[in-house]
Formats: C-alpha cells, structure tokens, sequence
C-alpha cells in the first residue's frame, strides 16, 4: 500500500484505525487525549483545503528534514515539535470527540478527490510538492493514531 493519504487505500486504512479510536484511549506518549489529538489533526488538515499561502525559501535545513522524515525515517519520532497554533491540550471538551471524529472522518475523505495541487508551504519542511503533501498527511495521522494505540 502506498503510505500517502492522496490515494484511496491509504484512506481506507486510516479511517479502519480511527473506528478503533475511542474517547478514553490513553496516549501512549504526548499530553494530548484523544479528543485533542482530533482537533490537532483536523486544524492541519483543514489548512490544506484553505490554504492560500505564498510558497517561501525552504532553507537546506528544512530541505534535509524533508528528506528524511519523508523518505527514510518510517515514522515521525514521538514528541516532535509542530506548529505552536495547532497545539490543543486543554482547548477542546472531551465531550466533543464524537463531533472531532466525524471531522476527522470527512476531512480525511477528501484528499483522494482533491485534485488541485496543494501550495501551503510546511512548517518544517518548506516547499513541498503536492506528492509529498500526501505523504506528509499519512505520516502525521498514522504517528497520532500510534500514540493511541490505534
């Protein structure tokens, strides 16, 4: 199977790991419960859909992360930190994680039909092609789904 949430089985995987993903999943590290890491996940993933913008220099730095994380490293290491604007401990009831799911659901959906290329620049990896997006996107889902055991 192709790791990349741009294709359909990479989908369908993901969301048979989500339907195991309950409200009182301890995390196996981090801080965040399961209804935060939903939330974290569905604000990164909604930027792909608004994004609007500008490509930027990706400096060699993030052009060397990019290459690892992506295409040697088989999973994005615990702990890493991300953007501080989608951090969510705290943010969110836990009274909220069937609504978070189904978002999760609906967003992760629509990448396979997302045929337009995705410009967003990222965070840590500077300009990356709309391929690399998808691998991107498929990583950081599956490392939050590890962190709950699912």
């Amino acid at each position: 199977m192709k790791k990349n949430l741009l294709y359909q089985e990479a989908v369908e995987s993901i969301l048979s790991r989500v339907q195991n993903l309950q409200v009182h999943n301890p995390p196996l590290w981090g801080q965040m419960n399961a209804t935060e890491m939903l939330l974290h996940v569905n604000l990164c993933n909604q930027e792909i859909f608004d994004a609007t913008a500008p490509a930027r220099r990706t400096t060699f730095k993030q052009y060397l992360l990019r290459i690892i994380a992506l295409y040697i490293a088989p999973n994005f290491k615990k702990g890493i930190k991300g953007d501080i604007k989608k951090e969510t401990v705290g943010r969110i009831a836990e009274t909220e994680f069937d609504k978070q799911k189904a978002q999760f659901i609906e967003l992760t959906k629509r990448f396979p039909q997302h045929k337009s290329s995705i410009t967003l620049p990222h965070i840590a990896f500077g300009n990356i092609s709309t391929n690399e997006w998808g691998i991107a996107l498929y990583k950081h889902i599956d490392h939050h789904l590890r962190q709950f055991g699912v």
